[in-house]
Order: C-alpha cells, then sequence, then structure tokens
C-alpha cells in the first residue's frame, strides 16, 4: 500500500488541519516536483543527443533556477514549521504557499509550452484540489495570478516577444518524439497521483464523517436506538407501505414503571444503565422487521410493520417478561429490577392524521395500563 492505514487517515483528515498546516501540505507537495525537474536536466544534459532534443544552454539555466527555487522553497516550509505551533491559522502563510505554488509552476510550464498537456493538468487539477483543502479566496487569488500570467506569457509568445517552449527543440523523428511524450508524462504523474489520492481521501473521509453525522443526528446518544425524530419518520415511511400493501400496522409506547425512584433513590448514572440495558432486552426481544426508538425519557417506541393485535401482543409479552425478569447490577453493585408498561394501537391508511391517532391511542392505551397497576399491556384498536 503506498499509505498505511493511519497515515492515510491523518490526511484524509487535512480538512481539519490548521492554515498553517494547510499551506506546508501544499509546500511539500510542490518541492519533489522541483527535484523532479532538476534531476530531468540532469538526465537530458547527460544524454548524447541532447542538442536534437533540448536546447542545452536553457536547460542548464532551467535548472539552476529550479535548484533556486527548490532551496527557496525548503526556506518557506522551515518558516511555516516554525511559526505553526505559535500561529497556526496564518492565513498569509497559506496564501504565500499558494502563490508560490502557483508562479513557479507557472515559470515551469513556461520552460516546455504554456500550451502543453502538464500546463493544462495543473491549471485545472490545481484549484480543484485546492478548493477542497484551502481558503477559497487564497485559490481563487492564486489561480487567477497564474492564469493572467499564462496567458500573457502565451501571447508574448504568439507575437515574437519571447521564445514558446524554450526548452523544447521541435521533435522530427520518433525517438525526440517518445522523448517527449514520456518527459510529459514523467512531469504530470507525480501531480496527478497525488491530488487525485488527496481528493480520493479526503472525499471519501468527508462522505464517512457526514453519514456519521447523519447517524448521530438520527440516534439516542444514551441507549443507541434510533431518536424520538427518527423514530417518528420510521413511522410515517412504514404508514405509507402499509398504506400501499393494504396491512395493519401496531405502534406501542412502553414507559419503564417507578423510573424516577430509581433516579432519586441510586442516581442518574444508575438511571442511564437502566435505560441502556432495558434498550438492549428490548432489542433483542422484538422481530427483525420491527422498529425501535427511544420515544423520550424513560419512554420508547416500537413500530410493528405488518403487525395485527394479536401479533403485536405476542411481541409485546415477549418484551414484557425479558424485562421483568431482568436484574441489574449497578456500578456500585445494587441490584435493580425493573417492569413496564405497555400501550398499544392498531391500525392502517397513511397521513400525519393516521400517525397521530395511532399514537394518541397508544398513549391512551398506556395510561390505562399504569392505572392498572403496571408491568401489564393494554391495547386500542383503531379503525383501518
Amino acid at each position: 500500500m503506498l499509505f498505511t492505514r493511519d497515515m492515510r487517515r491523518r490526511l484524509a483528515a487535512a480538512l481539519e488541519w490548521s492554515a498553517v498546516d494547510k499551506g506546508l501540505v501544499i509546500m511539500v507537495m510542490t518541492l519533489p516536483l522541483y527535484l523532479q525537474y532538476v534531476l530531468w536536466a540532469f538526465y537530458v544534459l547527460g544524454r548524447e543527443d541532447r542538442e536534437r532534443l533540448v536546447h542545452v544552454d536553457f536547460v542548464f539555466d532551467f535548472a539552476q533556477v529550479q535548484a533556486s527555487v527548490l532551496v527557496a522553497g525548503c526556506a518557506i516550509v522551515l518558516a511555516g514549521w516554525l511559526i505553526r505551533r505559535r500561529w497556526p491559522d496564518l492565513l498569509l502563510f497559506q496564501h504565500v504557499a499558494i502563490q508560490f505554488f502557483a508562479l513557479s509552476l507557472v515559470l515551469s510550464s513556461y520552460s516546455i509550452g504554456t500550451m502543453s498537456f502538464c500546463s493544462g493538468l495543473v491549471l485545472l487539477g490545481a484549484p480543484i484540489f485546492g478548493f477542497i483543502l484551502l481558503d477559497r479566496f487564497a485559490v481563487w487569488l492564486a489561480s487567477g495570478v497564474a492564469l493572467t500570467v499564462l496567458v500573457v506569457l502565451s501571447y508574448a509568445s504568439t507575437y515574437g516577444y519571447l521564445p514558446y517552449a524554450p526548452a523544447v527543440v521541435q521533435p522530427v523523428d520518433h525517438v525526440s518524439h517518445l522523448f517527449w511524450m514520456n518527459s510529459m508524462f514523467f512531469f504530470a504523474a507525480p501531480f496527478l497521483i497525488f491530488i487525485t489520492l488527496m481528493a480520493d481521501e479526503m472525499l471519501n473521509w468527508w462522505r464517512e464523517r457526514e453519514e456519521r453525522m447523519r447517524l448521530l443526528s438520527r440516534t439516542d446518544v444514551l441507549t443507541g436506538l434510533s431518536n424520538r425524530r427518527s423514530i417518528m419518520e420510521a413511522l410515517d415511511q412504514e404508514l405509507g407501505r402499509a398504506a400501499r400493501q393494504g396491512t395493519t400496522l401496531s405502534v406501542v409506547i412502553l414507559d419503564l414503571d417507578h423510573f424516577k425512584r430509581i433516579n432519586d433513590t441510586w442516581g442518574h448514572p444508575a438511571g442511564d444503565q437502566v435505560l441502556r440495558e432495558a434498550a438492549r432486552i428490548l432489542r433483542e426481544s422484538v422481530r427483525d422487521t420491527d422498529l425501535l426508538g427511544r420515544y423520550g425519557g424513560e419512554e420508547f417506541m416500537i413500530v410493528l410493520p405488518g403487525a395485527d393485535v394479536h401479533e403485536a401482543m405476542g411481541v409485546l409479552e415477549r418484551c414484557r417478561i425479558r424485562l421483568a425478569e431482568a436484574e441489574i447490577v449497578t456500578e456500585t453493585q445494587d441490584r435493580l429490577r425493573i417492569s413496564a408498561s405497555f400501550g398499544l394501537a392498531c391500525g392502517g391508511g397513511a397521513g400525519d392524521q393516521v400517525a397521530e391517532l395511532l399514537i394518541k391511542g397508544a398513549d391512551e392505551a398506556l395510561y390505562r395500563a399504569k392505572a392498572n397497576g403496571r408491568n401489564c399491556i393494554e391495547s386500542a384498536l383503531l379503525p383501518a
């Protein structure tokens, strides 16, 4: 693997890095490119057929300029490393890094042709990558400056004020054509691979984070069940499905008996433990197709798709018995017994009014269960 799993996670999380650290990413990405240009220059100058491939004097000067750019880039990296702890959000450093990146690559593009494949790749790829990671204004500014310089250089070359692609000797045979094709790939490949991998990792991390946030927004943190909003949305969806298929649906609201006494006697940590344990028991007791959520406080809601009163009663009796049989050992080694009262409503149809009728019926049945001594199930049959 090109990256270890931990390194990939760190790179993907770059969206949350400081402004200076993001600027350092650009510099660390840029410096190997200049080293690559220097190595390419030494390689081509060492070839016996260099005269028919490149303008030797220009490439020699070009290598010296790239070496100087490499040194300047190292100095910027060192400065960024020194200031990242004291001023981590210094946006000025990010502007410096992006402008250095843009203008130095414009210089390299000019040497091999402003209309070359490499120039187009950088001009297109760099801003897209930059908008993902960096300050938008800094990216727009650097992109505008770089594009302006490239246009000026292109027109200056067209009108003869400057030579076009001064490093390049026009290919005349397959050897020179192959050399320049391979050189273009050599220049473009590291940049393309790096921004593609970084963009893929960051976007994948972004998608995973969004999914985690979506799940958190729909999940009760204490019990791990669906929260009230999520279970209500699920109820609406199941009502719509029941209406289309012509089936019934049961809704249950259950309340843990004497829960306030648990909080008052053993404290809220014990109450939280009871809620977690009750959620676990209910999750293991309902059917795979049933939907379970925390309705509020010590109340839970169960949605039983396709279940009539008799089927729902069987599921709820299993839940009631398992809750009553459970013994919860608190952190202080106290042993607690719990029970719950259940209100059941069964009906069909779709729409907000049907949902309200079912919830109202289940709530009224729950009150009757409480009045009848708790730890029991009461039902309200609604018209289909």
